[in-house]
């Protein structure tokens, strides 16, 4: 079950983080990957025989491999924030849109306006800037 805190949002650690402040545990199709390589490696160690330095190769390849999966992990990760924040902002910038063009007077929305940014607006009617009211 997901715990959740008082602005609902959840307080549950990310599967990628160590409990142990140790390495970073691969989400998801990253440590299946990962799983693969070890079964797939095994196999090839028993079937051939070549068991002392083909284990010392597979934990070779084993590190090279969890080290490129965490690195596009964290990418991955990095754009999802990234995005989150851009969707964040342009909710911002739709609460902020004043009622009233300060140019014409035209009565407008964040429905109504022409977005040229995620936090800049256009009136529909004159084409001026629409100042955006500062949140609190």
């Amino acid at each position: 079950m997901v715990e959740k805190d008082a602005a609902g949002k959840d307080t549950a650690p990310k599967p990628s983080a160590a409990k142990d402040g140790g390495e970073p545990n691969l989400p998801g199709l990253y440590a299946a990957v990962q799983s693969a390589i070890w079964l797939i490696g095994l196999a090839i160690l028993f079937a051939t025989g070549w068991w002392f330095p083909g284990i010392l190769v597979l934990v070779a390849i084993s590190g090279v491999t969890q080290a490129l999966l965490a690195k596009m992990a964290a990418s991955e990760e990095q754009k999802a924030a990234d995005k989150a924040a851009l969707a964040a902002a342009a909710r911002t910038a739709a609460m902020a849109v004043p009622a009233n063009c300060p140019t014409c007077g035209a009565a407008i929305s964040a429905a109504s306006v022409t977005w040229t940014g995620p936090t800049a607006a256009q009136c529909p009617y004159c084409k001026a800037a629409i100042p955006l009211k500062a949140e609190l």
